[in-house]
């Protein structure tokens, strides 16, 4: 009785047959080695009595540098459409923004789960169509803000019933 062979990814399995739970066998000598959920133990016998370094995976260096380097490029053309789409939802909010008669804020202060808190702003208006419409104006890490307003109050500015002003 010779239980399944463990379907792995490794390509170790094309040589090694598994025979007991913690046990596996070697096709090519019939050496029995222990399992321990890993292949470790076969690359090495495999390596050190047949002399043939062996593919651990469906992939070989060459195949996998070049899927490494289309994922990269993937990545990249991802990013520069999302850099793209803001660009354009930006320009499309501030022109909504500047062509309304009254905009209202609201503010939303959390905390993320690594512990840094992050400030967003919206802004809400009544559209052409006489709906209730909102817009994200920004958000900022909440040190970040705290930085700024220091930075601006260094410079010579200060707030003034809740409005930033020049002095």
């Amino acid at each position: 009785m010779e239980p399944a062979r463990k379907r792995g990814r490794s390509d170790m399995w094309e040589h090694f047959n598994l025979i007991a739970p913690d046990k596996v066998r070697c096709l090519v000598c019939s050496a029995e080695l222990k399992y321990h959920g890993n292949t470790s133990s076969m690359i090495r016998h495999f390596t050190a009595k047949h002399g043939a370094a062996v593919n651990q995976g469906n992939t070989n260096q060459v195949d996998r540098k070049r899927e490494l380097d289309e994922a990269l490029v993937n990545m990249v053309a991802l990013k520069n459409m999302v850099v793209h789409r803001y660009e354009e939802d930006k320009t499309k909010a501030k022109a909504v923004v500047q062509r309304v008669e009254a905009v209202s804020l609201t503010a939303d202060m959390w905390t993320s789960i690594n512990m840094d808190a992050y400030l967003a702003v919206t802004g809400h208006y009544v559209d052409d169509s006489v709906r209730l419409a909102t817009v994200l104006l920004g958000v900022l890490p909440f040190l970040k803000l705290i930085q700024l307003e220091t930075s601006m109050l260094q410079q010579g500015h200060s707030w003034n019933n809740g409005a930033l002003k020049a002095k």
